[in-house]
């Protein structure tokens, strides 16, 4: 159905007060925080906190911070953009109601200020927590919690930091995240069996939430006499490459993740007696899963008992597997494992090796002294993460002592762009070399008709109600075939996907790179602002009731729907109701994906933000990724579409944009 979300079921975070004292930065700042940016900041402060080191200035000089989190609106952002949306909606209503004046509520509650564009959200952590170390945030879908431990462990290794924040949170907008899985079918209904691994379920159950570890170097936290929770003995990470689509899993991405996290550090699947599942009670999902559990194990003749924490917590997306591995650790801690929720009709593997009898169904005793557990995480895009942990015993002290890993110098092996309007490197090193500047009149539908409203414009600064100048991309081909894009969801297609796809392959083409080869894919990105118009159709619904109720205006049942969609294709017209293939574009990570898949890379692929330092961040990544000889190559690259109606109305309330005819370059007074 058009505009709508056939389930609001989920796991919601109700009666959480932050208390923003005791802080690095003001506590009236943090106060008025969204809870994306509160959230990471309490679970980190409670991690140091029962690690001993919550204002240990000396020991977080040498912290620092990875966090996984969603590219998407947030509630704030969602209230923060409404007024461009339902001002310019306001506008045409008297036309359309005969002189009648309609007041459009841009929210129910109060708008924030404009931190959208002020502050990272690992910055502000960052900083907030009195942090020396490096951070950023990534956005690898379901896996992400992993991965983001995976790279906070590199920094460990290679001596950048002596101690380190991993996490997740997963606190995005709630009706962004509802109706774009009920346009992948991928919730159960209302009346419908929500159970991870078994027969009868039908979808998953999506929840928010945040998580975090302190993690250190094993001798370093024996030598510092550290409460040892557990171990990390390995983690592998890969990408399905190509497959069917986009969002399917594919087994053979997988298996890779299994192959990466044991063999790859000398650790035997034998000794797993327990695996947390990512079984997120999709049908596909699961039994895809278990499969490639089967397949893998069943060659080391094993057998683990599984479970998934998503029957008692929902799916918390990026923050998916903070909430398995707690679980896992708490069971160390307790020697027992709590079973699944309601689980009747447990999934068997097609090869049989995996059935209900592996499944906990009851409190289970876990007493064995040397305790292996793996952790999955699977999620859109392909992205595959697999985590071996272990119970801390003491022959784990007499591992040899740690020498930091030698990072490698890189070589650049193929590029390519995409500036304004310089297409390709030859018109951009032309550019460059005869000082010819890029800036344009904003190009006619550039901003889908909101600049035709001058009192728009006016509102955000602009006293002459025009948009400035700026190197604006106006359009730009790409190959449908070779991208394997229907004509419908290139229409569809947010176009930062589609142009850093094109960047990415030509690149690739340049560098010589073969296909199916064990190549990760980084982008740096951060959240693009102009899916918010999305979010400002799904509100003309109750908008529009409220106002006519406020202004006693009284339609009847088809005048008001009518209304409704007039006002609707007003903020953003679409014909047909919303795909699963055009919600796909809006997923961070899927650009990454998409490049994976196109030339079938199998190494870790998602993307990085850090504001203007994420290209910087990447490369960091893909240094660490070499030295440690986990990828062959990596490409690395870098997107934004920051001339945007939203981007450039909200930066020019913070900052002024050069209103000048004639522009000057950066470094000019």
């Amino acid at each position: 159905v058009v505009d709508k979300c056939y389930s609001l079921r989920g796991g919601y975070i109700r009666g959480f007060e932050f208390d923003p004292s005791g802080y690095e930065l003001p506590p009236e700042l943090l106060a008025r925080q969204d809870k994306l940016y509160q959230w990471p900041l309490y679970v980190a402060r409670e991690a140091l906190q029962e690690a001993g080191y919550f204002n240990d200035k000396e020991s977080l000089e040498r912290c620092g911070l990875i966090l996984g989190n969603l590219s998407f609106p947030t509630g704030s952002s969602h209230r923060l953009l409404a007024g461009i949306y339902t001002q310019t909606m306001g506008a045409a209503l008297p036309e359309l109601l005969r002189g009648e004046k309609l007041d459009i509520p841009s929210s129910k509650k109060d708008i924030p200020k404009n931190t959208v564009l002020d502050w990272t959200v690992s910055g502000m952590a960052s900083e907030a927590l009195g942090l020396g170390g490096g951070h950023y945030t990534l956005d690898a879908a379901c896996a992400t919690s992993l991965y983001a431990i995976k790279l906070a462990c590199d920094e460990l290794l290679t001596g950048k930091a002596d101690m380190m924040l991993a996490g997740a949170v997963c606190a995005s907008d709630q009706l962004f995240i509802h109706m774009g899985f009920s346009i992948f079918h991928a919730y159960a209904g209302a009346d419908d069996k929500f159970v991870p691994l078994d027969k009868g379920s039908a979808g998953l159950v999506s929840s928010e939430g945040a998580g975090m570890v302190v993690l250190k170097r094993l001798e370093d936290a024996e030598r510092d006499g550290d409460n040892i929770l557990a171990v990390i003995g390995g983690i592998g990470l890969s990408n399905d490459g190509r497959g069917k689509f986009l969002l399917s899993p594919h087994p053979k991405g997988q298996r890779l993740a299994f192959e990466r996290a044991y063999y790859g550090n000398d650790i035997s699947p034998e000794e797993t007696s327990y695996l947390e599942c990512h079984a997120t009670g999709t049908p596909l999902g699961d039994l895809t899963e278990m499969n490639s559990i089967a397949d893998f194990f069943a060659e080391h003749q094993a057998r683990p008992r599984l479970g998934s924490v998503k029957s008692n917590m929902g799916h918390l997306l990026t923050a998916a597997g903070m909430t398995g591995l707690l679980k896992v650790l708490l069971s160390m801690q307790r020697n027992t494992i709590p079973p699944n929720i309601n689980l009747k009709e447990g999934l068997t593997s097609n090869n049989g090796w995996i059935s209900r009898e592996q499944m906990i169904l009851e409190p289970t005793a876990w007493n064995h002294p040397h305790k292996q557990a793996g952790i999955n995480s699977f999620g859109f895009g392909g992205t595959n993460a697999h985590m071996v942990v272990q119970n801390y015993w003491p022959e784990h002290a007499n591992a040899a002592a740690w020498q930091p890993v030698p990072l490698q110098p890189m070589a650049i092996i193929g590029m390519d762009a995409h500036f304004g309007d310089c297409v390709g490197l030859d018109n951009f090193y032309s550019a460059i070399y005869h000082s010819r500047q890029h800036f344009r009149p904003l190009p006619k539908g550039r901003w889908k008709g909101f600049d035709e409203h001058k009192e728009l414009l006016q509102a955000y600064g602009f006293p002459d109600g025009k948009a400035p100048k700026g190197a604006y991309i106006e359009d730009f081909e790409i190959d449908l075939l070779r991208y394997k894009i229907q004509p419908k969801e290139a229409e569809t297609l947010e176009p930062q996907q589609a142009l850093i796809l094109k960047v990415a392959d030509n690149a690739l083409k340049d560098a010589g790179l073969e296909e199916s080869r064990n190549v990760a894919v980084l982008i740096a990105m951060e959240s693009e602002l102009a899916i918010h118009h999305y979010l400002a159709r799904w509100d003309v619904s109750w908008q529009i009731k409220e106002a006519l109720k406020k202004s006693e205006i009284v339609l009847d049942e088809e005048q008001t729907e009518c209304l409704e969609e007039l006002c609707k294709n007003s903020v953003y017209y679409r014909e047909g109701s919303q795909t699963p293939s055009q919600h796909t574009s809006f997923v961070g990570n899927i650009m990454a994906s998409r490049v994976a898949s196109l030339w079938d890379f199998s190494g870790p692929a998602f993307t990085v933000s850090c504001g203007e330092n994420s290209v910087f961040k990447a490369l960091e990544i893909a240094q660490n990724l070499l030295s440690f000889g986990e990828v062959e190559a990596v490409v690395v690259g870098g997107v934004d579409f920051s001339g945007g109606l939203e981007n450039v109305l909200l930066r020019n309330k913070m900052h002024k944009v050069n209103p000048a005819k004639s522009p000057s370059l950066s470094l000019n007074e």
